[in-house]
């Protein structure tokens, strides 16, 4: 049984949703926990190093008339996390991104490169009841570095910060963290607040508090439903001192996908996501989006 369990729990560790980056300019914040499938919420197992990979195809439109733009991204996410015993996990993630921003006028620019990769600590302060039905909490931390490669046109000069793969901007993470196991059922939520440093061509990103529930139910020891609800509340963006008024607000995005365990070790899934609840500032619409990624336990 408690194999059983253990497995049911490992093929529900399904990432964070919402998308992300994205709802704000130049993708400065997730919505949602990016950490929850690599680094697991299930029982820490001392030595075990898990690898992931993660595609996320999206695009958002911000602005209106004249000032309109489309935003088109494909970012796929290389990590690893190394669990040092049943408490402490840490874990890096390094994107690689592609983007396509088109103008109302057409104009089009695109760049791709390496975006800003985040290092992230899970800790587990409280554990209460037997495998059967196990309740975990704890706390997380994180910082993303600013390693964003700045694209420029032939002439040298940056592309628009919207194009750039990311923000190449300092931020540091924390919150917390609470899972729960009966199976078939895996649930878990977490809550953790972005603070910014400035970032390239005059882009200051706004602070962001950022929330996640998830669940799964296991119709086979190798197959789960997954879906979840990701909220973020951020403020505006600045440019060079001057509030951006089609950035920030508040925006909730539901998800529905699969998980399956293809091997022992390796945990595929996939999963759309749409937004529920809108009250971003100004003029900005985040589209529907598709999500896949499989993690890897060595």
């Amino acid at each position: 049984m408690m194999s059983i369990v253990r497995l049911a729990v490992s093929v529900g560790l399904l990432a964070a949703v919402a998308a992300p980056q994205a709802v704000l300019a130049c993708s400065t914040c997730k919505c949602g926990d990016p950490t929850i499938t690599l680094m697991g919420q299930e029982k820490g197992f001392s030595g075990r190093l898990r690898l992931g990979v993660d595609a996320l195809w999206r695009t958002e439109t911000q602005g209106a008339g004249a000032n309109r733009s489309e935003t088109e991204e494909t970012r796929y996410t290389l990590g690893a996390a190394y669990s040092f015993g049943e408490r402490l996990t840490a874990a890096v993630q390094l994107p690689f991104v592609d983007k396509t921003l088109t103008q109302s006028n057409l104009d089009r620019q695109s760049a791709s490169g390496l975006g800003d990769v985040d290092l992230s600590a899970r800790y587990r302060l409280w554990k209460q009841g037997p495998m059967s039905g196990r309740r975990l909490a704890g706390v997380s931390l994180g910082l993303r570095l600013p390693t964003a490669e700045t694209v420029r046109d032939g002439s040298g000069a940056p592309l628009d910060i919207d194009v750039q793969p990311d923000a190449g901007a300092p931020a540091g993470r924390f919150g917390g963290w609470y899972a729960w196991h009966r199976f078939p059922w895996f649930a878990t939520a977490s809550l953790q607040a972005y603070l910014f440093g400035d970032g390239e061509q005059g882009f200051e990103p706004g602070h962001a508090v950022v929330g996640s529930l998830l669940s799964q139910y296991a119709l086979t020891p190798k197959f789960a439903l997954v879906g979840s609800l990701d909220g973020r509340h951020a403020q505006r963006n600045r440019f060079d001192g001057e509030s951006d008024p089609d950035s920030g607000g508040t925006l909730v995005l539901a998800s529905a996908g699969i998980a399956l365990r293809a091997t022992e070790e390796l945990v595929i899934r996939a999963l759309g996501q749409w937004p529920v609840i809108d009250a971003l500032y100004g003029e900005q619409t985040q589209d529907p989006s598709i999500r896949v990624g499989l993690a890897y336990d060595f």
